[in-house]
């Protein structure tokens, strides 16, 4: 493994390794303003791409065909989305203004997407109308959240190319991304659904109007705290003093997508992830308002070990990297996903309904492996995504940041877009939604609190246990089968490992001091 100073300098410096390279440092300064950043955009993201699902369901009555449509149009907009990453990536790489290349296309998006987000969780139109509303909202969000996303992410390879500088800046920026979207995980089931959540705000749609509006200020706010925080390398012209153009156009872009194998590997392999995580992620929390009652305080606390035991990964990432290699870690990673999704399956089979607080602190449990198997899967897929641009410039000569890294972007939202269509074809097959539309009706009457809490209670009770069953086989053993493929591949195909790496960096620094 590349070696590295632990101490942090506070201006951006090059460092020898022990191996002939010199390498960029990371400031303090660059590291706290970047990865603070991503509290507030991790807020946002999880409120609409992780809830508005739940928004949907549980707040609007749609017949079979309207549910339908629904599906169609968040998997068409988030395919939409995937496909508009790498293009973005191609503005960016084309941008140069005094600011930078990454800083106005953060701030735009960062103001434009926050007013989407809260129009989303703002209306009160249901059945065909809202369909149609859906479809407008859905394609804005795609395209001003896109312009945030990949100006943001494209950023973290420019500040360093120190193996361990990295280690540190990757792991603590998903440690505050986690913490953005544990914040929302905690919140959004707690003020949502429930007594609690019918107390405070009366009724679901008025707690997921207030919950968009905070959550959309905090984007706004900590986006700002990079904007102003970061400083950025000087950036090369894109007019050389030759008179060649450095710009980048469509083609080019295919062409250093499709010329860069191992960024082709670790995309595919991080779709196959993004896409089980997510169908871990989005299923438990019906599974868990049918089995153990409709109470969003109990989703929260499911979450509660998963992301403390996920916090816990980031912030000792850098040093355990250190100690092991990646493929070491990663291996480590999908035994405790394993585990994880097995221990889950048992508890929820062998555990019965008429003990509810053992089998729901058992179901908890087996859910820790699952919080250090995700994030220790997930920093090892960016570190190797971050190390494709070295090997791009170790190839070609150039580094094209901000269209290797949108492919980060692309691969989620591509996931995630297999995830909706999923979770649709579970919901349709399982009948879901019968249940579902009924809960809704009753959010949106004027019951009494205890009322309206014992109505709805009444429904979830009323779910047959093959319903229920049906739900826990598909959020665990999908998942299971699709993280140990996305393993498989990684093993198998992608060849950048710490002295690969290194040999890359002296390489380029000898080309670079030998241009002829």
């Amino acid at each position: 493994m590349v070696n590295d100073n632990d101490t942090l300098h506070n201006d951006d410096t090059l460092h020898n390794t022990g191996e002939g390279v010199e390498e960029e440092r990371l400031s303090k300064r660059n590291l706290w303003s970047f990865s603070l950043g991503a509290i507030g955009r991790d807020m946002a993201y999880t409120l609409f791409n992780v809830y508005l699902f739940s928004y949907i369901i549980f707040t609007k009555n749609l017949n079979a065909g309207q549910f339908v449509a629904v599906n169609a149009i968040i998997v068409a907009c988030r395919i939409f989305d995937a496909i508009n990453d790498p293009i973005m990536g191609t503005i960016i790489e084309n941008t140069r203004t005094r600011i930078g290349k990454y800083k106005p296309w953060m701030l735009a998006g960062a103001i434009s997407c926050s007013a989407v987000i809260i129009a989303a969780f703002s209306t009160s139109i249901d059945g065909g109308s809202f369909v149609a509303y859906l479809a407008a909202i859905y394609l804005l969000f795609s395209i001003t959240y896109t312009m945030n996303d990949i100006s943001f992410y494209s950023m973290l390879p420019s500040l360093s190319t120190s193996e361990g500088a990295r280690n540190r800046l990757t792991s603590m920026t998903n440690l505050f991304a986690g913490g953005g979207a544990a914040i929302m995980s905690f919140l959004v089931p707690l003020l949502t659904a429930g007594a609690l959540a019918t107390s405070l705000f009366g009724n679901a749609p008025h707690a997921y109007r207030i919950t968009a509006i905070f959550a959309a200020v905090m984007f706004i706010a900590f986006q700002l705290l990079t904007i102003f925080g970061v400083k950025e390398k000087p950036l090369s012209p894109l007019i050389t003093a030759d008179g060649n153009s450095s710009k980048v156009g469509l083609r080019k872009m295919f062409k250093i997508i499709k010329g860069n194998d191992q960024l082709l590997w670790v995309a595919l392999v991080s779709l196959i992830f993004n896409t089980a995580g997510s169908l871990a992620l989005t299923l438990p929390s019906t599974y868990i308002y049918f089995e153990f009652g409709y109470n969003g305080v109990l989703l929260t606390l499911f979450n509660v070990l998963f992301g403390l035991v996920g916090a816990a990964t980031l912030i000792t990432f850098p040093m355990i990297s250190k100690k092991f290699s990646r493929k070491k870690l990663l291996f480590s990673a999908i035994i405790g996903l394993i585990t994880g999704y097995a221990l889950l399956l048992l508890f929820g089979i062998v555990f019965p309904s008429s003990q509810p607080v053992l089998k729901f602190v058992m179901m908890m449990i087996g859910n820790v492996f699952n919080g250090y198997g995700q994030t220790v899967f997930l920093l090892i897929l960016t570190v190797s995504l971050l190390n494709t641009v070295e090997y791009n410039e170790w190839k070609t000569g150039d580094r094209n940041e901000s269209i290797i890294f949108s492919i980060k972007p692309f691969m989620t939202k591509l996931g995630s877009a297999f995830t909706q269509l999923g979770v649709a074809l579970i919901f349709l097959i399982i009948g879901v939604t019968d249940f579902t539309n009924r809960i809704s009706d009753i959010e949106n009457t004027l019951l009494s609190d205890d009322a309206k809490t014992n109505a709805i209670n009444a429904i979830t009770t009323s779910v047959p246990d093959a319903k229920k069953i049906a739900l826990l086989v598909c959020m665990t053993v999908i998942p299971a089968l699709l993280m140990s493929l996305a393993y498989a591949l990684y093993k198998r195909k992608y060849k950048i490992d710490e002295k690969k790496y290194a040999e890359m960096l002296s390489d380029i620094k000898q080309r670079q001091e030998n241009p002829d």
